[in-house]
């Protein structure tokens, strides 16, 4: 049985499974924040946060647009997917296309510049706890004009 964060006793009654990597509790209470706001979906088995910045494009920059999937197990704890920050690439027309994708659900992480690996090597493990005081940083100045929440 997956073990529990310590989160559960501060996200309202939500609890998250331990994941690959070191998820801290504060990105674990901005999550349990967003799906208490969203009642409805909070009993469905899969649930997908977009968080965007409006103003973001590729000309001008902003927060890059981030995707955080995740699923409920038959005992209510949510466990997440995967987590996956978008950005604007190439040229003359620019598309937005992953950047970098943390893959809990396969054990394995993509950055644009090194490709596929496993989540566990050197480089995502010193990578992830960088990317995530960042957005969390992000989500604390609401940097982000848009969330998003779908269920399915």
């Amino acid at each position: 049985m997956p073990a529990k964060s310590p989160l559960n006793d501060t996200s309202n009654s939500l609890s998250f499974n331990k994941a690959a990597l070191p998820i801290s509790n504060a990105l674990l209470k901005c999550l349990a924040d967003v799906l208490n706001k969203q009642p409805e979906v909070v009993g469905d088995n899969y649930i997908v946060i977009n968080f965007r910045d409006k103003d973001y494009n590729a000309e001008k920059g902003g927060f890059h647009p981030v995707e955080i999937s995740l699923s409920k197990d038959a005992h209510n704890r949510y466990t997440i997917l995967y987590i996956t920050d978008f950005s604007y690439c190439g040229g003359p027309y620019p598309e937005l296309e992953r950047d970098i994708d943390f893959d809990f659900g396969n054990s394995a992480a993509f950055t644009r510049y090194g490709g596929w690996t496993s989540i566990c090597s050197p480089s995502i493990v010193e990578l992830y706890p960088l990317w995530e005081d960042n957005f969390v940083a992000y989500l604390d100045s609401d940097a982000y004009d848009q969330i998003e929440v779908r269920s399915h």
